[in-house]
């Protein structure tokens, strides 16, 4: 049943992408995003859904009178130039085969970017994208949230498999990112039961973030907290609504969870830590050797070890985007994607200080807000995450080039009318008198004097 509603849908969407391109482009961020064919049982599973509607929107973008060129911009061309050194890189490689798969993996998320860009050049649009986005990924917090409470966090929020979102350290990571996303929807929704839906769905993917029992998500979490925190007016309240919220959730997590989350301090001792420290200096040993390309995509699976004395040899992931990135790519490539990472942040920041000087630009000023402390999660909660590739991260930056631009090319708002003086009693004794108050004088006939 699954299935065959799947297929329906898709099969919706591309009949959409026909009429109006942007409408396969949002079909193809739903199904990259939140991989809805992972929870089909049958034929549905291994359908190529995303590339199909990928297809269909660019060739009939292609055939329209749509914008042909992508937005350009800052973000665009360092984008392009990651790109374009990933490329280099990955023809020096030290696991040829296994880099090409991982590059086309790049490739396509950067050619879907710059579609994007190309076709949400509207504030509809970039609204109707928005919602796709977060709720590609809040789905999962609203379920796992439910999870949570019906069996009282005894068991881990997994995501879809398979995905960079299906361990439980992934899709907190996710959940983390695109709780902002939900606020922001909340602040800029005007429908009372709207507002209401999307507190709910806020709060159970908190619950959901927490029912990963991720360390790296918590942290995440706690570090997004601090800056909204810090933002806001209310810090009192605030702080009390949140000293609240751990109290409710004292009843529902059990002792095991809080046994777990103690020892994120105790990195000394603990196993999965010291393996990520091995795991980073192997990926500087690599970028010491090869400085410029670094060993390409997937060099990790050269980082060989052997867990036990009588334990399988496997190789240990980067277990950070930023060795991931260092190893695989090099210090050019490091700094570039870190360039990237500053330059989103910058421009979230440009478009929330939009607020003060043009009040009609206020969505797009909160929408800024709102990515700015989607990257804040993203910078802490990656550094202990291989996913410097996550789909999640690459439509943020999409969505803020559009917003961008949409800022910059919006017509200022029509100046008010002039105010009408302030009449004293004699003036305003004359005008009733002659019958001309607010300057509603007679008009001369025509050809008289």
């Amino acid at each position: 049943m699954r299935d065959l509603l799947l297929a329906g849908i898709v099969g919706g969407l591309v009949l959409a992408a026909l009429a109006r391109p942007h409408i396969g482009l949002l079909g193809y961020v739903w199904v990259s995003l939140m991989a809805p064919h992972r929870l089909t049982f049958g034929f549905a599973q291994e359908g190529p859904w995303a590339m199909l509607l990928f297809v269909v929107t660019l060739a009939r973008w292609l055939a329209s009178t749509e914008r042909k060129l992508p937005l350009w911009g800052p973000l665009s061309t360092l984008l392009l130039l990651f790109g374009l050194h990933a490329v280099l890189s990955t023809s020096r490689a030290l696991a040829p085969e296994l880099a090409a798969e991982k590059l086309e993996a790049l490739l396509k998320i950067l050619l879907a970017l710059y579609l994007t860009t190309a076709l949400i050049d509207r504030p509809e649009r970039l609204r109707l994208l928005v919602w796709v986005v977060t709720f590609s990924i809040a789905f999962y917090g609203i379920k796992g949230g439910l999870f949570v409470l019906a069996t009282a966090g005894s068991y881990q929020v997994l995501g879809p498999s398979p995905s960079l979102m299906a361990d439980n350290n992934g899709i907190a990571l996710a959940l983390v990112m695109v709780l902002p996303l939900v606020h922001h929807l909340y602040e800029t929704s005007r429908p009372f039961w709207l507002r209401l839906l999307l507190v709910g769905a806020g709060g159970l993917t908190v619950l959901a973030v927490l029912g990963t029992w991720s360390r790296g998500g918590l942290l995440a979490l706690l570090a997004m907290a601090a800056v909204l925190w810090w933002r806001s007016k209310a810090k009192l309240p605030l702080a009390l609504l949140g000293g609240a919220a751990a109290l409710a959730l004292a009843l529902v997590m059990p002792d095991a969870w809080y046994a777990k989350m103690g020892t994120i301090d105790e990195y000394e001792v603990d196993a999965s830590a010291q393996l990520r420290f091995t795991a980073w200096a192997y990926a500087t040993d690599v970028a010491l050797a090869h400085p410029w390309f670094g060993g390409g995509f997937r060099v990790f699976v050269l980082n060989q070890i052997r867990h036990g004395a009588g334990g399988h040899s496997d190789y240990l992931n980067a277990h950070s985007i930023y060795f991931e990135v260092l190893g695989e790519l090099g210090f050019v490539g490091l700094g570039l994607f870190l360039a990237i990472l500053l330059g989103a942040f910058l421009t979230a920041g440009r478009l929330m200080r939009l607020e003060r000087d043009r009040p009609d630009l206020h969505d797009l000023a909160r929408l800024g807000a709102a990515i700015q402390v989607s990257l804040v999660g993203y910078a802490v909660g990656g550094a202990l995450l291989n996913m410097a590739l996550f789909e999640l991260f690459y439509h943020l930056l999409a969505i803020l080039i559009v917003a961008d631009r949409l800022a910059r090319t919006a017509p200022a708002p029509a100046a008010a009318a002039t105010a009408e003086p302030v009449l004293d009693r004699r003036e305003l004794a004359r005008r009733l008198l002659a019958g001309t108050w607010r300057g509603n004088e007679p008009e001369k006939a025509a050809g008289r004097a």
